[in-house]
């Protein structure tokens, strides 16, 4: 563990090092640290404890190629501030890259970053990072890919287009390719933003069926919406996720079927003053929402398949780079639904879902009390 810990440092005082002496080169030492500490509920039981929520560090620059040309890159890990048996020797875990940037083209970069539909979403998060977030209740459609090119457009008087290719993950000779493509569409002016996005991934990433057969790759759709005034922010998410599974009909013949979930979100923050913000958040996931005509599931009701989240909280603003909050949140799960408050691809360093009494799901909760520091 030592040894890691030692052979990462000596690679950033290098990296430093280099980029001190790097000549026209321009970069920037950044990170983030956050850290609460949470009573988390499973609906019998409860804990506290203290989390690291993404805390962060990392590296970025600029080159000037041309008049009109320049490239930069970004060099970025994860840290994990209370954990005793975190890897230490891994670096470079998050959003990666080296690219290019036209003055008129737009960027162009390769390495590892967050997908446009994940990027589109974080634009109307109230709880980025902690307990709430909607992350939580994506099921799993908030990534992160490595091995991809992307292109950023530039800005069309308040219109952009993100785009991101994932190159394939299976070995040579494999039947079906393991890639992925995300893309997004944005127009936003000083006062509201509205934007969709894509993502999809090919046959590959599903399991054969019986006999060798591949069904269609996981898709989804997701619109965003959000309205920023001088005291209010407003925002809106809505998404649809198409996952294929095989079954077999009445001749026992193997078919690819569709199964549907949907997300749907709101959230909004008020400006008390310079210092005070309250904010809350309602999001519902249904992880079935064809459970009313779904032969496998016709004792089971629609509304018996949805999860709703709801968080409340208050910020305390000291700089532009200090802040503390404190929330609560509350997870209503449906008999045969069950999501965690926070853990997972939410950012929150911690999670805790319902217990199971034999009969319907017990209803999670938690508060969370935490500070963030960024520089």
């Amino acid at each position: 563990m030592f040894k890691k810990m030692l052979l990462t440092l000596s690679a950033l005082t290098l990296l430093m090092a280099g980029a001190a002496n790097a000549g026209d080169a321009n970069w920037t030492f950044y990170g983030v640290g956050h850290v609460s500490l949470n009573s988390l509920n499973n609906g019998n039981d409860s804990q506290l404890g203290l989390t690291s929520n993404t805390s962060r560090f990392g590296f970025k620059g600029t080159a000037d190629v041309s008049t009109d040309l320049t490239a930069f890159w970004q060099f970025e890990s994860f840290v994990d501030m209370m954990s005793d048996d975190y890897d230490g020797g891994t670096i470079g875990t998050r959003n990666t890259f080296v690219g290019f940037k036209h003055a008129t083209a737009g960027k162009f970069m390769v390495g590892r970053h967050d997908t446009p539909f994940k990027a589109l979403g974080r634009k109307v998060e109230m709880f980025p990072d902690q307990m709430g977030d909607f992350r939580a209740m994506t099921m799993g459609w908030d990534n992160r890919l490595g091995e991809i090119a992307a292109w950023v457009s530039p800005d069309w008087d308040g219109f952009n287009v993100f785009a991101a290719y994932q190159f394939d993950q299976g070995d040579p000779g494999d039947e079906e390719k393991m890639t992925a493509m995300s893309a997004s569409a944005a127009y936003a002016t000083e006062q509201f933003m509205i934007g969709g996005a894509y993502e999809g991934a090919s046959a590959g990433w599903n399991s054969p069926a019986p006999g060798g057969t591949y069904g269609d790759g996981p898709k989804s759709f997701r619109l965003v919406g959000k309205y920023m005034g001088s005291q209010f922010d407003v925002a809106a998410l809505y998404q649809t996720n198409t996952v294929q599974d095989w079954d077999y009909n009445t001749e026992d013949d193997v078919i690819w079927v569709d199964e549907k979930s949907s997300v749907m979100g709101v959230g909004a923050s008020f400006k008390m003053n310079d210092k005070w913000n309250l904010k809350g958040q309602m999001t519902i996931a249904n992880w079935n929402t064809d459970a009313v005509d779904d032969t496998e599931t016709t004792d089971i009701d629609e509304s018996d398949t949805k999860s709703t989240l709801m968080t409340f909280g208050i910020e305390r603003v000291f700089t532009q780079n200090v802040l503390a909050y404190a929330q609560f949140s509350m997870m209503s799960d449906g008999d045969n639904s069950s999501f965690d408050i926070g853990g997972g691809q939410s950012g929150f360093g911690d999670s805790v879902g319902g217990t199971w009494d034999g009969d319907t799901w017990q209803d999670p909760s938690g508060i969370s009390v935490g500070t963030v520091v960024t520089w």
